[in-house]
C-alpha cells in the first residue's frame, strides 16, 4: 500500500512539472538558472512558423502572425497566347499582424507553348532561397488592377487600413511556367508614381525549337 501511495505521488509530481515547462511542439522552452544548473527549462515562448508557399519553397513567419485566407488574384498575360483561358490566377494567402501582411502566393501559366522569362537580380537571400526583389508604395485606394483586388481582400476581413503600403516583392521563378513570390506589406504614406502589376514584371514569351537541321526538335529552356 506504501508504494502503491509513493508511485501516486510521484506522478503527481510528474503532472506538476509537465504543466509548467509546457509540452507543446509549437513553443520552444525559456532556459533560466535554478538550483539544478544553467540547463534547467521553465516557462514558454514562442517560435516563429513555417509556412509552404510552393513545393520546397517556405517563410517563416514571426509569432503573432494569424491566417486570414486565401484567394486567387486575377492576372492576364501581356501578350496574346492561342488556347490559353484567362484570366490567370495567383493563388494567394494572406497572413497578418499588428496591420502588417505577408501574402504567398504561386501561378502556374496554364500552356506548354509559353513561359516565363528568366529573372534577373535573383540574388537577394531570405529563408533560405535566392529572390529578386521589387519595392514601391500603394496607396489603399489605387485603382491598380492587382493591388485593388487584395486591399478589396483585406477590407472584405474588416481590416483596418492605413493611407498606403511600404511593399517589398520577394519573386522566384520556380520553372519555366510557375512564378512564387511574398509580399511584404507594411503601413506607409503616399504612393509610387508607377505601381508595376504582376504581367508586367514577369513577361511571357514563346518556346523556341532548335535543331530542325538534324530533324530533332529542343525546347528551350
Amino acid at each position: 500500500m506504501q508504494s502503491q501511495k509513493k508511485l501516486i505521488g510521484l506522478v503527481a509530481v510528474l503532472l506538476c512539472c509537465i504543466a509548467m515547462t509546457g509540452c507543446s511542439g509549437n513553443v520552444m522552452s525559456t532556459v533560466l538558472p535554478s538550483a539544478f544548473g544553467e540547463d534547467a527549462v521553465f516557462g514558454e515562448e514562442a517560435i516563429d512558423l513555417k509556412k509552404v508557399v510552393y513545393g520546397h519553397i517556405a517563410i517563416d513567419l514571426p509569432s503573432g502572425y494569424s491566417s486570414l485566407g486565401t484567394v486567387d488574384v486575377a492576372w492576364t498575360p501581356a501578350v496574346t497566347i492561342p488556347d490559353l483561358s484567362l484570366p490567370q490566377h495567383l493563388s494567394t494567402t494572406f497572413y497578418e499582424s499588428d496591420g502588417t501582411y505577408f501574402l504567398t502566393q504561386w501561378t502556374r501559366l496554364d500552356t506548354d507553348k509559353f513561359y516565363f522569362k528568366p529573372l534577373s537580380n535573383e540574388t537577394v537571400e531570405r529563408w533560405g532561397n535566392k529572390w529578386q526583389v521589387t519595392t514601391f508604395t500603394v496607396p489603399t485606394g489605387t485603382v491598380n488592377n492587382e493591388y485593388a483586388q487584395y486591399i478589396a481582400f483585406m477590407k472584405k476581413n474588416d481590416e483596418t487600413l492605413p493611407e498606403a503600403f511600404a511593399v517589398k516583392v520577394y519573386a522566384k521563378r520556380f520553372s519555366g511556367r510557375v512564378i512564387v513570390r511574398v509580399l511584404e506589406l507594411v503601413p506607409s504614406t503616399g504612393g509610387s508614381v508607377l505601381i508595376p502589376q504582376f504581367q508586367e514584371l514577369y513577361p511571357v514569351t514563346a518556346y523556341s525549337t532548335i535543331g530542325a537541321q538534324t530533324g530533332s526538335t529542343v525546347t528551350v529552356p
